[in-house]
């Protein structure tokens, strides 16, 4: 009898035993799948970071960029209308490739209409922290006009006051005016730029760009932003996409080697969205 129930008491500790063994081998097992899912979840609901120029860090996927704005190049020219698309991919956490196109379009003064077009293709190399984010890009574009007669007509002038008795003040204006979009064909550059996160629902951006066109003109363009992120306040966003920023721009231009004496100003609303 007594070695019936020692026998009984050990075969109910093993099953106890295994009993725990599997709760464990289960409780493990679930822990590691939560494990997993934490991961994917934290990769694809990551905070993104705005960047400039409708851009954003996520490290991975995606993104398109669209804006529309006013481009004021002088205070003496009329404002023209400014749309912009871009695309960019990453391929790593630091380096992605994007391309991007501007349109300009509208009255530049009351003698010329003007529809100008520049594509830029660049490679980020990305620095990311844990709130920021800073890149350096190297740049290629090339711009486009209708304006054909208006190019040859400033490459064929033999002196920059070429109005014959005209008021050498009101030449320079509108001069001013058309060196700003006589650039021809290719351009070389290189971006600085940065966006720092400094609420869940906010972040700054700003970028230096310096671009040389093979026309002969040297371009400076200083680029401070603000952003508000969508993904904190909308919940569909911030399950299904890797960034969704709402930004507000601002730009500040200066040409160089034309004598263009003033800076060109602009101001876009646009959207950045990561897949």
């Amino acid at each position: 009898m007594y070695a019936f129930a020692v026998e009984t008491a050990k075969d109910s500790s093993a099953v106890v035993d295994s009993t725990v063994a599997v709760q464990d081998s289960a409780g493990v097992e679930q822990v590691a799948v939560a494990d997993t899912l934490a991961k994917d979840s934290s990769r694809h609901k990551g905070n993104s970071i705005p960047l400039p120029r409708q851009s954003a860090y996520t490290g991975y996927g995606l993104l398109v960029g669209l804006a529309a704005g006013v481009f004021n190049p002088t205070k003496e020219c009329d404002c023209l209308g400014v749309w912009q698309g871009q695309i960019e991919y990453f391929y790593s956490d630091w380096i992605s490739a994007g391309f991007d196109v501007r349109f300009f379009g509208g009255d530049l003064d009351t003698d010329m209409m003007l529809r100008y077009q520049r594509y830029r293709a660049n490679v980020r190399f990305l620095f990311p922290h844990e709130r920021w984010s800073w890149y350096v890009s190297p740049i290629i574009g090339f711009e486009s006009t209708d304006l054909e007669d208006f190019r040859e007509e400033w490459h064929n002038r033999d002196d920059e006051w070429w109005i014959p008795l005209a008021p050498r003040d009101s030449v320079r204006e509108v001069e001013d005016c058309e060196k700003m979009f006589s650039l021809d064909g290719l351009s070389i550059g290189v971006d600085f730029g940065a966006g720092v996160n400094i609420s869940r629902y906010f972040g700054l951006t700003g970028s230096v760009l310096y671009e040389y066109n093979f026309g002969g003109a040297q371009m400076l363009t200083l680029s401070p932003g603000i952003a508000f992120n969508l993904r904190q306040v909308w919940r569909w966003a911030n399950r299904n996409l890797s960034a969704s920023w709402v930004s507000v721009e601002s730009g500040f231009q200066r040409y160089f080697n034309r004598s263009v004496d003033s800076w060109a100003m602009s101001v876009y609303l646009g959207t950045t969205i990561g897949f």
